[in-house]
């Protein structure tokens, strides 16, 4: 297992990742392309993080959640990735098991031994097992088109519905070797065989058993399996959405998308399986009745008018409950969340009553209406359990009838019961299955209105070339706590320095122009076209944001004089040395200051042309000497081949420019 050392602090996803890849399937993908298909936070990748990458490149990550003790006693033969604790924060490594050892591919620390009493302070109870994803597979995990989605995996559901019906045909053999047992105690009247007939029902229930748990555990292991991934889809769509869509979609949509993903995880993980078994089981009960004695069919029809009556009653009643608590649910969140920052920001008695008392109000309305409909819920439950037991003994006393007249069997009298009380259990479970049909359903149009509705399609969008002038029309925007720009109208050309005291706003002028906050898709224009009415593509393409914090990438040095004169790669050679870089050696190769890696940035950004570069305070951390020497010599050959919008917190520096926007003059007229 090759090990990819870390370039910074939170890197080791980064580098875990590119070693599995390397080992699993032979590339040498760089940190670079990695860092460009993520939005990489402080804290580096999460678990779901490190799952999605990996699954791009063709290898699977489950993750557990594991003891020590099960660690070390399980039978683990492969790598597999570990979540340790190392400076206060989790830190990823992949591990292998060796004897009573582990050996670590640490990002970090190189290849080391270590037994578990020394794992144990650090370990942080979570692995990933690998598996590399078959290629080959005609499937991929969820297909969707630009407009439409196949969740549903075909494989799965016969998985389910197999061990399911499997199961029924255990039952039926067990029912057929009691019938059997039960006759020839009859017929023979040699007690002795009593013992035998309740060992094997007991054993037969076991092994009933044991299958339904078997099925429930591949139910659980598919709806997991289809949450995950309907949050992977919808996380992958979510990166390619513009603010706008979110200002347009349906009321509280966006909370109750968690609800809409377990509708739809319970749907095609469990109930349409559940559905299909249920019916096919249902029918051979049914037949199998009728052939015992055709007077049954009677008492069938009847459980089905009044199963099919009890349905739509609760159907009607779940329905009402669902919008009406699922309401009142959304409510008491939304007043939860306006307490929360009301008590960490402010303090008024006559505010804070207020939250309170519609906290109680939405409380109370939650109970009542639960209460409401969960009565009449019950007091059906109930009636139902009362007819199923009538009809049962109905059967009986059928049975009994017949059984006098010699139409038939002890045995089958006796088995004609049991064989009721299986079909009203799958009836049951078709019940429940319809009255969720239509609750997921709507759940699942209203999941593709998320994924595919954005309300202006993508191939009536704009592409543009490098504009002349952005314009910022009547620009409205407030951070949640105070008013940052109120109908601000401005143009800004190539080639400006942007000045202003700290807080005014640059930072987020910057973020408001590459669409990455909200609600300024409307107001900010590229040569007077709404960036809303840009194609997204295009719009990526075209901007380019960096800030003091951006993280250095690696930098060719071979392919700088392909962008820069002569002349100018001498001052350029100059500016190496000062800010003590060794010229030709790889940056990720030594730690890099903060100076010199806004430095690397800059170098980063010669190779641009024809972009909207949005630089805020991109030289923050070098020297002020340097810094000067920065302006004069790499400043001129961005601005020469693309549209520079600039700020630095020393507004000297502006003499650099052609033009200067003081956005404080501006906020106050």
């Amino acid at each position: 297992m090759r090990i990819y050392y870390q370039e910074s602090e939170y890197d080791c996803g980064v580098s875990v990742t590119r070693s599995l890849i390397n080992h699993f399937l032979g590339k040498n993908i760089s940190r670079t392309e990695i860092f460009d298909q993520l939005n990489i936070s402080a804290q580096g990748l999460s678990i779901f993080e490190l799952e999605e990458i990996n699954k791009k490149y063709g290898i699977h990550l489950e993750s557990y959640r594991v003891s020590l003790q099960e660690l070390q006693k399980s039978d683990i033969q492969e790598f597999f990735v570990i979540l340790l604790y190392r400076n206060h924060s989790e830190h990823f490594a992949i591990a292998k098991k060796r004897g009573k050892a582990l050996i670590l591919y640490d990002s970090t620390m190189g290849k080391i031994h270590m037994n578990f009493q020394q794992l144990a302070p650090i370990f942080a109870e979570k692995i990933l097992l690998i598996q590399k994803i078959d290629t080959n597979s005609p499937a991929p995990l969820i297909n969707y088109s630009e407009s439409e989605i196949s969740i549903l995996q075909i494989h799965k559901l016969w998985k389910t519905t197999g061990i399911s019906l499997l199961i029924f045909v255990f039952i039926i053999l067990s029912f057929a070797i009691h019938k059997l047992i039960f006759e020839d105690v009859i017929q023979s009247h040699h007690w002795g065989n009593i013992s035998a007939f309740i060992f094997l029902s007991l054993f037969l229930i076991c092994i009933w058993s044991l299958g339904e748990y078997i099925k429930d555990i591949f139910y659980l292991q598919d709806k997991q399996w289809y949450l995950k991934n309907l949050y992977s889809l919808f996380f992958e769509k979510l990166e390619n959405k513009k603010n706008y869509f979110f200002s347009k979609i349906g009321k509280n949509q966006l909370l109750l998308l968690h609800q809409h993903i377990q509708n739809i995880s319970l749907f095609y993980g469990e109930l349409l399986s559940s559905f299909i078994s249920g019916i096919l089981i249902s029918a051979t009960l049914t037949l199998y009745l009728v052939y015992l004695q055709p007077w049954f069919l009677v008492i069938i029809l009847v459980m089905f008018a009044l199963k099919f009556a009890n349905y739509q009653f609760i159907k009607k009643w779940d329905s009402i409950q669902f919008s009406q608590t699922l309401q009142n649910s959304i409510n008491v969140q939304k007043i939860l969340f306006a307490l929360n920052n009301f008590l960490k920001k402010e303090w008024n008695l006559h505010k804070f009553l207020f939250l309170n008392k519609s906290i109680k109000n939405e409380i109370t309305a939650y109970q009542l209406t639960e209460k409401e409909c969960n009565y009449k819920k019950i007091l059906f439950s109930k009636l139902n359990f009362f007819i199923t037991h009538a009809i049962n003994i109905a059967i009986y006393i059928i049975s009994c009838y017949l059984y006098f007249r010699n139409d038939i069997s002890l045995s089958n009298m006796v088995l004609a019961g049991m064989i009721y009380s299986q079909l009203n259990i799958h009836l049951d479970k078709i019940i429940s299955t319809g009255i969720h049909w239509e609750k997921c359903m709507e759940s699942l149009k209203q999941f593709k209105h998320f994924l595919f509705n954005d309300n202006i399609t993508e191939k009536n969008k704009m592409n543009i070339s490098l504009p002349a002038v952005i314009a910022l029309k009547e620009l409205n925007y407030h951070n949640g706590v105070k008013t940052i720009f109120h109908n601000l109208n401005l143009e800004i050309y190539p080639d400006t320095f942007l000045m202003g005291s700290s807080g005014i706003g640059k930072s987020t002028l910057y973020k408001l122009i590459s669409s990455k906050l909200p609600n300024a898709l409307n107001s900010v224009f590229f040569n007077k076209i709404a960036i809303s009415d840009i194609s997204e593509k295009c719009f990526n393409q075209l901007i380019i944001y960096q800030n003091s914090q951006t993280e250095s990438k690696e930098f060719n040095w071979a392919e700088l004089v392909q962008y820069v004169n002569s002349d100018q790669i001498e001052k350029i050679h100059v500016l190496i040395d000062k800010i003590g870089i060794s010229y030709g050696q790889n940056p990720a190769t030594y730690k890099l200051s903060d100076g010199q890696r806004q430095f690397i940035n800059l170098l980063n950004l010669l190779k641009f042309s024809q972009k909207i570069l949005l630089l805020d305070e991109v030289t923050s951390h070098i020297n002020h000497e340097i810094k000067q020497e920065v302006f004069k010599t790499i400043f001129p050959i961005l601005k020469t081949r693309n549209f520079v919008i600039c700020s630095d917190h020393n507004t000297e520096f502006s003499e650099f420019f052609k033009h200067q926007i003081n956005l404080n003059q501006i906020l106050e007229a």
